[in-house]
């Protein structure tokens, strides 16, 4: 099996991007109009695309009828956006074009982020298939919206630092730092990412201060090299990312705004995100995104006796299969923890360094963080909250279920059978309820059966 994937492994994966990008393309100029927040981020990348200083201003009235100037987030999705509107054309096609390849590239880095972790090409290509076959990876690959960016960003943020942590090699952290400064260019829960590997740090000094002679602490701790890499850190992951953001607004410094504006500007910002009390009859929840209870609806077109839907909808067996794996991910390394820390003959010390040498190899503990540090920070937002923030936790759920589906698959027998039959049926439910991601018409018995089974999904 191994070898075989070796030789098809590359073609198979081009299948599977090939597949992405042709569902995401198809009818992505329909509707022919401004669909759900389009009416502010397609809007704003039209002023930015022709230089409109607007786009930067947060007191002028309405630039269309029904629309709004979208100052409230960073630009720089809003920049692709534009520059795709340049290349197409201020239509549907144009302002939604940059999300389709973003979308694709999605794909890419789970491929490439699991073989990182687990240096299976099995794990990886099933990954990515899994991934392909999500609706809400897929809707928000075809909306002028600022999710599938930042989820792009995000991934090669944590792509780029556990490639650091190879090596510690200092370029890989100045392009990792780089990374995440385009992730909160993109949507400020980008930074999200930076408590996972935070987190990853913390350990990593901990399992130092472990190790060390504390008689020559001194020696040990302020060495040449320790100082070098603490700098480095401190610089690349915290003053690089800044920059990287503040530089994200180099159109507005351009057009002869000053610091003055920039600050003024993100005042408004933090004041309406944190003053906003409006509610919404699609907002949810975080446990609800998990649970893939209340979707987004986007866009509707009544035909008599059919319809035309276009939900942001996660793809139920592939979100209850992936909490599933989540969970037995968590139990295992539950138990491999007391496990370890029941071996007799063992000090305290010396269990402590296994433990922590365990957890910072283990891929299973990198995603688990990953995907908790993109999603649980939402439970504390004060403001409404919509399904489509779930969008960056997705491609750690596909790989967190793709390794679960290897370790069962390994197990082989009815294993084997049960795991061919998962990804089968998450595959035909992708089929299935493609018409309600994209538009296509479908009759109204069928819809309300089927798409509107559960009564949250409404």
């Amino acid at each position: 099996m191994s070898s075989w994937l070796r030789q098809y492994g590359g073609t198979i994966l081009l299948v599977i991007l090939a597949f992405a990008y042709l569902t995401r393309m198809y009818r992505l100029n329909l509707p022919e109009k401004y669909m759900f927040d389009e009416v502010y981020h397609a809007v704003t990348a039209k002023l930015i695309a022709q230089n409109d200083p607007r786009a930067y201003e947060w007191w002028n009235p309405p630039p269309e009828p029904n629309t709004a100037v979208d100052w409230l987030h960073p630009p720089l999705a809003k920049y692709f956006q534009a520059l795709s509107i340049v290349a197409f054309g201020e239509n549907s096609f144009g302002w939604r074009f940059s999300s389709v390849v973003f979308g694709t590239m999605v794909i890419v880095l789970v491929y490439h982020l699991s073989y990182q972790l687990t240096q299976r090409q099995g794990v990886a290509l099933t990954a990515a298939a899994l991934a392909s076959f999500d609706g809400l990876l897929l809707v928000q690959s075809r909306i002028a919206m600022n999710d599938i960016d930042v989820t792009f960003f995000i991934l090669l943020t944590l792509l780029l630092y556990l490639k650091y942590r190879q090596n510690l090699a200092w370029h890989l952290l100045l392009l990792t730092g780089i990374s995440l400064g385009l992730a909160m260019a993109s949507k400020w829960s980008g930074i999200f990412i930076l408590f996972s590997i935070w987190f990853f740090e913390i350990l990593q000094l901990k399992l130092f201060l472990f190790q060390i002679n504390w008689k020559k602490w001194r020696e040990q701790l302020l060495t040449k090299k320790n100082l070098n890499q603490s700098l480095q850190f401190l610089g690349f992951l915290v003053v690089m990312p800044v920059l990287v953001y503040i530089l994200s607004y180099t159109q507005m410094f351009l057009q002869g705004k000053d610091w003055h504006h920039f600050v003024k500007l993100h005042q408004q910002i933090i004041y309406y995100q944190t003053h906003l009390k409006e509610t919404h009859p699609y907002q949810s929840r975080p446990l609800q995104w998990a649970l893939d209870l209340r979707p987004v609806w986007y866009n509707v077109e009544y035909l008599g006796p059919s319809r035309s839907d276009i939900y942001a909808f996660g793809n139920p067996i592939l979100y209850w299969a992936g909490l599933l794996a989540v969970i037995a991910l968590l139990l295992t390394g539950v138990q491999t923890l007391f496990s370890r820390l029941t071996v007799k003959g063992l000090k305290l010390k010396k269990t402590i360094i296994l433990l922590l040498k365990a957890a910072l190899q283990s891929p299973v503990f990198v995603l688990l963080s990953s995907y908790f540090a993109v999603w649980l920070p939402w439970q504390f937002s004060p403001r409404i909250m919509f399904f489509y923030h779930y969008t960056p936790a997705v491609p750690f759920l596909c790989i967190l279920l793709s390794i679960q589906l290897s370790r069962l698959y390994q197990r082989g027998g009815v294993y084997q059978l049960m795991v061919i039959g998962l990804v089968s049926s998450i595959f035909v439910c992708f089929l299935i309820w493609y018409p309600h991601l994209v538009g296509i018409p479908v009759a109204n018995q069928l819809a309300n059966w089927l798409y509107f089974g559960i009564k949250s999904w409404k």
